[in-house]
């Protein structure tokens, strides 16, 4: 059974209420911590596409690499003992976490994280780049940029909307994952979060 974007959300307020508590972060603004983050991953989610490296004879995305050992949830085991790794698809829901991190500490809905999907127009590279720009914007200098503070929320809102909408459609349009990959992944990678918080992470 897949998971539905709100169970997801959920799950997510799951592991930031149990990191909030065992780090003892309670009361702290983790917001520009958790913007930081999500551009971090944007980033290795790029670098693991490749193809922005206009310098490199290799720019196909990293979709299946052999290991020898299992390093993260989503890998697949092969009939040998050697697993299959996707990088790819673990920077993307590892991106996806923080998006849900970030719509929780603003007290966005699940509602909130539903976007119209249509074809996104632009070179991909292009589309990295604007949702990089997009996410920074999360943050704002609500002095400089609105005049009120129910102005810089709506003004966010926008931007998180925005963001969410090119990163579902890089997903999806772009690297090739569908929601049921996406939604194995992100159940994968969250239990391997809690594991890690288990074992002093």
């Amino acid at each position: 059974m897949t998971l539905k974007l709100e169970q997801m959300y959920e799950m997510q307020k799951a592991l930031d209420a149990k990191i909030i508590k065992e780090k003892g972060l309670e009361g702290q603004n983790l917001l520009p911590n958790t913007i930081l983050a999500l551009q971090v991953e944007i980033a290795e989610l790029a670098n693991e596409w490749r193809g922005f490296k206009h310098w490199s004879n290799d720019r196909e995305p990293r979709t299946a690499i052999p290991s020898l050992v299992k390093t993260s949830g989503i890998d697949i085991a092969l009939e040998d003992g050697t697993y299959l790794q996707n990088p790819l698809l673990e920077e993307y829901v590892d991106c996806l976490h923080f998006f849900l991190s970030i719509a929780r500490q603003l007290e966005y809905s699940a509602d909130d994280l539903c976007v119209f999907e249509d074809y996104v127009e632009g070179e991909t590279g292009l589309l990295f780049t604007e949702l990089l720009i997009n996410v920074g914007y999360l943050l704002g200098d609500k002095l400089q940029i609105r005049e009120s503070e129910k102005d810089f929320k709506a003004w966010q809102k926008q931007h998180f909307r925005g963001a969410i909408y090119i990163f579902y459609a890089l997903g999806e349009q772009r690297l090739g994952f569908d929601f049921e990959d996406i939604a194995a992944a992100y159940a994968a990678k969250n239990e391997v979060n809690h594991e890690r918080q288990a074992n002093g992470y």
